[in-house]
C-alpha cells in the first residue's frame, strides 16, 4: 500500500487535530493510521502491543466521532483538499506542537 510522506502529512494533520483531547500517542496513531500502518506494525513502531494499539484507535475514533480509520482519512483528506483550494499555506511542525494563531499565515512557508 503506498504512503503518504510524513513531511507533508504532519501539518496537515496538527491543523486537523486542533481542539482535539488526543494525548500525544493518539496523534502519533493518527499519522500511523494515515500512513496506512496495520495495527501490527504500528505496535511494532510504537513499541507497544497490538491490542493497545486497537484500544488506542477505539479511543480515537470515539474521541473524534467517526466510526473507523476509512472516516478518519476522508474527513482529514476534505479538510486537506479544502486549504489546498483556498490557497491556504501550513508552516512544517510536529503534531503535538502547539498553533501560534487560529489561522495559518498568508507568509507562512510551503510544503517542500
Amino acid at each position: 500500500m503506498p504512503q503518504i510522506d510524513i513531511e507533508i502529512l504532519t501539518p496537515f494533520a496538527a491543523k486537523f487535530l486542533e481542539g482535539t483531547n488526543l494525548t500525544p500517542a493518539e496523534r502519533a496513531e493518527v499519522l500511523r493510521i494515515a500512513q496506512g500502518f496495520a495495527c501490527k506494525d504500528s505496535a511494532a513502531a510504537a513499541g507497544v502491543s497490538p491490542e493497545t494499539i486497537r484500544a488506542r484507535r477505539k479511543r480515537i475514533y470515539r474521541k473524534l466521532d467517526v466510526p473507523g480509520s476509512g472516516e478518519l482519512l476522508a474527513s482529514l483528506l476534505s479538510m486537506s483538499l479544502k486549504m489546498l483550494s483556498r490557497g491556504e499555506r501550513l508552516e512544517p511542525r510536529p503534531v503535538g506542537a502547539p498553533s501560534t494563531s487560529a489561522q495559518p499565515s498568508a507568509s507562512a512557508a510551503v510544503l517542500r
